[in-house]
Parts: structure tokens; sequence; C-alpha cells
């Protein structure tokens, strides 16, 4: 009998020692995962308040080219020279004439130009032409080349210019005008006015 109260006593405090252990590893776990949650809350509000953001690099400025009585020319070279200034995302002001391939800064497609005309500043459009040992090329053939690049560049042009210049007579050389008969149309109903201190350039 004494024997067996003797046995029950131990497993008596067997089973409260494992009892309390169990609590206690509770206990130490739950604070443990307390700690390393103020930890991370800590760390977080400290360095959002007390680290400094990252210094952010200036945004660079825009380019700005002034274009003044640009007389035009090769009309590749021209192209070549918009689309380097829209991939740069240049501004261009014009101040006075912009005629002949000049005018192909008015294409759709030269989207990273940002372009302006001061007061006063005309485009003048004629139709596309080529010369033959310094003599403009009047051939069937030239006529008929002249008109699909014509065609061409008018599909280049924002809508509202293209239906004018569809609807109007343009100067072509190689249907026997001077070279330098142009269209005239005033900027400022192509482009949108140049700010009065940069146009004052």
């Amino acid at each position: 009998m004494r024997e067996n109260l003797a046995v029950a006593f131990v497993l008596a405090f067997l089973w409260t020692a494992t009892s309390l252990m169990a609590v206690g590893l509770v206990a130490y776990t739950i604070k443990v995962k307390a700690d390393a949650d103020g930890f991370v809350t800590w760390h977080k509000v400290f360095y959002d308040q007390a680290m400094p953001a990252a210094p952010q690099a200036p945004a660079p400025s825009a380019p700005v080219v002034h274009i003044t009585d640009d007389p035009g020319g090769s009309v590749m070279e021209y192209y070549r020279k918009y689309k380097s200034l829209s991939d740069a995302g240049t501004e261009i002001h014009f101040h006075g004439g912009c005629f002949s391939s000049c005018t192909i800064v008015l294409f759709s497609s030269f989207t990273g130009i940002r372009a302006c005309a001061d007061e006063g500043a005309i485009f003048g459009f004629h139709k596309p032409f080529t010369q033959q040992n310094g003599k403009v090329d009047r051939t069937k053939s030239a006529r008929r080349a002249t008109r699909k690049l014509w065609a061409a560049w008018l599909e280049e042009l924002p809508n509202p210019l293209r239906r004018y210049l569809q609807g109007v007579r343009v100067p072509s050389a190689t249907e026997g005008d001077e070279t330098n008969t142009m269209l005239i149309i005033p900027a400022s109903l192509l482009l949108p006015k140049c700010a009065l201190t940069v146009a004052a350039q």
C-alpha cells in the first residue's frame, strides 16, 4: 500500500513537472516571437525615420535648340537630324523661317520633340524634287517619284495640316515652279508660341 502511494506520488510529481515545463516552453516561445516582432517593428520605424532617403539625381533638363531662318536641304539629312533630336527629347524654338526640308520637324513620328515658334515665324512648304547636274529633274519618272514621296510626306504630318496641304496647290519644282517658290503658313497656326523670355534670346 505504501509502495503504491509512493508510485502515485512520483507519477503526480512527474506529471506536474512536465505540465510546468510545457507551460514554460510555450511562454518562452511567445516571448521570443514577441521580441523578434518588436525588433522588426523597431528596426523598420527607426530606419524609416532616422535614415534619410537615398538622394535622387535631379531630372536632366531637356536640351534646347534654336532654329532661325533655316532654308532646308537634303530630305534624308534633315530626317536623321530630327530623329536624333527627337530621341534626345529636345525642345526646338523656331525664330524666322523654316523652309523646305526644315518642315520635316512637324512629322508626327518625332514624338520626343517639343517645338514652339516665336512671333512672326513662318513655315514654307514645297514638294520635294531631285536635281541632275545642278538642274531640276522634270522627267516623267521624276514626277512620279515626287508624287509618291509627297504622298508619304503628307502621311507623316498631323491631320489638320495634312488635310490643308491636300486641298491647296503646293509648289513643285518638278512640275515647273521655281525651286524657291513656297507655300507660306504662319508658324502660329502650327505650333504653340514660345515664352517671350526664350523667344527674345
